[in-house]
């Protein structure tokens, strides 16, 4: 899904988004309902996959993180980031050349 260390941590690349924190929550959760449950390979899928991280950097940036280290899935949530708390990272799909 694309947690790891602290990506985006030294450079914001959304500084100026002005979507509130509660709609990245919300819109995090509905490309969430079509990545994570399902099992389709298809672009749309792939492309909910990479929203979920972008959205998860945006929140990352405001100081939100979703579980902590050794969570189980099922347990973690959206809180206040902490030093052990997971955080989104980018990869090749979504550095958006930088």
């Amino acid at each position: 899904m694309g947690f790891a260390c602290q990506a985006a941590a030294a450079e914001r690349l959304f500084p100026d988004a002005t979507e509130t924190d509660d709609q990245l929550k919300q819109l995090y959760d509905g490309e969430g309902d079509l990545c994570l449950r399902n099992p389709s390979r298809d672009v749309r899928v792939a492309v909910a996959c990479k929203a979920m991280t972008i959205y998860g950097i945006a929140l990352n940036e405001r100081g939100w993180c979703y579980g902590r280290e050794n969570e189980a899935n099922a347990e973690k949530d959206w809180h206040r980031c902490g030093a052990d708390s997971d955080r989104f990272e980018l990869d090749r799909l979504t550095d958006f050349g930088r």
